[in-house]
């Protein structure tokens, strides 16, 4: 019987082998849709950035009420003291740091940057032409820190959550491209600018999440003052020349008036 039922089972299969006339599949190369790639990784941090403006319409004074997330104020901001080359550059892969037209204009009397320089509140809401109101800054101490400013948010080496903060809660120190100054013991206050560079604190938490200058970190007092800190908006904008995280309110080493009599290049 055992004979009977192999020899039906081996007979079957030679049947099913033989039945099958399907030809060999050719080779299939597959192509996903998605790609993985960086969007903007051709680009350099100036060509991102000039790419990130309002698209309002504007009004007859080419005035618009500005959308918050982007980046028109800092285009303006970077042309008015001619620092296009410092975002331009690709001899060096670094982080920049985007501020977005709230931290230009969001209502923070301490941070806003306009408020910062100027000593003037920008109304969110309010219609306006960046260049318009950039050309307005023309006091060499506002220049100054305005200079500050953009280069306290630019530091020397490229930084996302990894490889370089390999440990969350704990914060990471990196030179920004803003000279520190030199404080007179005497009345402390400022002598000049110093050979060493105005460092900032990096740290991740569990979720990959950024923030600048914790409360904990291990800087100067003003650094790390209540209500400087700042979480990261959004993350890891790769450009050829380095990588942009994104800023809703400045951070600061030393306060910006700090760099008024001192020439920041």
């Amino acid at each position: 019987m055992k004979i009977y039922i192999k020899s039906l089972v081996i007979v079957g299969l030679l049947f099913v082998l033989s039945s099958c006339t399907l030809d060999v599949q050719e080779q299939f190369n597959f192509k996903p849709e998605n790609t993985y790639a960086d969007p903007f990784e051709n680009l350099t941090a100036w060509e991102y950035i000039q790419s990130r403006t309002t698209t309002d319409i504007a009004d007859d004074l080419n005035r618009k009420v500005l959308n918050q997330e982007e980046l028109d104020f800092m285009i303006a901001a970077i042309k008015h003291v001619g620092f296009e080359d410092l975002y331009s550059q690709t001899a060096t892969r670094r982080t920049y740091f985007l501020l977005n037209n709230n931290a230009f204009t969001g209502g923070n009397a301490d941070r806003d940057i306009i408020r910062a320089v100027t000593g003037t509140t920008q109304a969110p809401t309010a219609r306006v032409n960046a260049d318009s109101l950039m050309a307005t800054i023309t006091e060499p101490y506002q220049i100054n820190r305005l200079k500050a400013i953009l280069k306290y948010h630019i530091v020397e080496e490229e930084v996302q959550q990894v490889p370089k903060i390999t440990i969350f809660d704990k914060d990471f120190i990196f030179n920004t491209l803003l000279p520190q100054v030199n404080i007179d013991a005497a009345t402390g206050q400022p002598s000049g600018l110093s050979s060493e560079l105005a460092p900032m604190a990096l740290r991740r938490d569990i979720e990959w999440e950024m923030e600048a200058n914790n409360l904990s970190a291990p800087l100067i007092d003003t650094a790390i003052q209540p209500g400087f800190n700042e979480k990261i908006r959004s993350h890891n904008y790769v450009f050829n020349n380095g990588v942009g995280h994104y800023l809703n309110d400045t951070v600061r080493y030393y306060p910006y008036p700090f760099y008024d009599n001192f020439t920041v290049n």
